[in-house]
Parts: structure tokens; C-alpha cells; sequence
């Protein structure tokens, strides 16, 4: 799938509206008018690695595209005016229904989320939380299920996008299999 195709959508300046824009390289698109800079930067994310207290991670399997029937982690994206660590406590409220609290950050991993035939770079932000057990999880907001595996039983080839292949490694580097 193809990057986002700048001028198309930033065909008309969103200050002057002229149709002026110029892409300028990889991320700058400039209005040949007045001179605005738009810069393409990636989108935030944020999953989580949660635990039960026997260390078991539980995983979500994603009811939609992208990566539909892959394993993934209860997050997505950061909404404007929020912070890593108060989406991510949304999207796990949201994804499976449980509150965190503790946090703590692993690591962060570029991505390219395919969505609606463009492609958006994104900065995943990657945290550990830990519950006392699953038992009040549940598949809630694109979740087609919920699956509890610990480290060693996991393939990485169920996982859903690259950045969690990449935090996953990072994971069992850091907490073992």
C-alpha cells in the first residue's frame, strides 16, 4: 500500500486555500501562496503488555483490518490533549474493559497503519501494566477476543504489525520467556 499521497490531500492550503501545495521531501508540504509548512509526522499509539500476577500477557485478537484475526495488545491512538499514559488507561478501558493503574514504559517502535487505502506512519509507545488476574477482561470495541498466553507461547507470526514484533522482542530481552 502506498504512503499518503500528500498534494492529494493537501491539495488546497488550509490557511489561504490556494491550490499551491508542493511536497518539499518526506514530511514537508509547502503553499507556494503564502508560504505555509505542513509537516507529515507520525501519529502517537500506545499498547499494553498486561500482566496477571503468574505473568501471563493477555492479548487481544483484532476484529478489523488492518491485520484482522491477529494478535495484538489492548491501545491505539493517542487522542489530542491527552498524554501516552492516559490513552493508553482509555484504549484498555475501552479494548477490555479493565483499569490500570501502575504503568510502566518499555519502549517505543515505528509502524505503518494501513487505514481507508492510505498509509499513516505512526510512533508506537509500548507499556507494561499488571492486573491481579484476567477474569474481568472482556472483548469490548474491535475486539473479536481475548487470547492469555505466557512469553514462551507465543508466535511471533500471530502477532499483527512489525512495532509489536519489535516490543515483543525487546519484552522477553528484558523479562525472560
Amino acid at each position: 500500500m502506498p504512503d499518503v499521497d500528500r498534494i492529494r490531500i493537501y491539495r488546497y492550503c488550509p490557511r489561504c486555500a490556494a491550490e499551491a501545495m508542493q511536497v518539499r521531501g518526506s514530511q514537508l508540504v509547502v503553499c507556494g501562496a503564502c508560504g505555509l509548512h505542513l509537516y507529515y509526522n507520525p501519529c502517537a499509539a500506545v499498547g499494553a503488555f498486561l500482566l496477571d500476577r503468574d505473568e501471563r500477557v493477555l492479548f487481544i485478537r483484532r476484529a478489523k483490518e488492518p491485520a484482522k484475526g491477529k494478535l495484538g495488545l489492548p491501545g491505539g491512538f493517542i487522542d489530542t490533549g491527552e498524554s501516552a499514559e492516559a490513552g493508553l488507561r482509555r484504549e484498555v478501558r475501552e479494548e477490555v474493559g479493565l483499569e490500570i493503574d501502575a504503568i510502566e514504559f518499555l519502549c517505543s517502535q515505528p509502524n505503518s497503519y494501513p487505514y481507508g487505502g492510505i498509509v499513516y506512519p505512526t510512533l508506537d509507545f509500548y507499556f507494561i501494566a499488571r492486573v491481579e488476574d484476567f477474569r474481568a477482561a472482556r472483548a469490548l470495541d474491535e475486539v473479536q477476543g481475548l487470547v492469555v498466553h505466557r512469553p514462551g507461547e507465543v508466535s511471533e507470526d500471530e502477532l499483527a504489525f512489525s512495532s509489536l514484533k519489535a516490543a515483543w522482542s525487546v519484552y522477553r530481552a528484558r523479562h525472560g520467556s
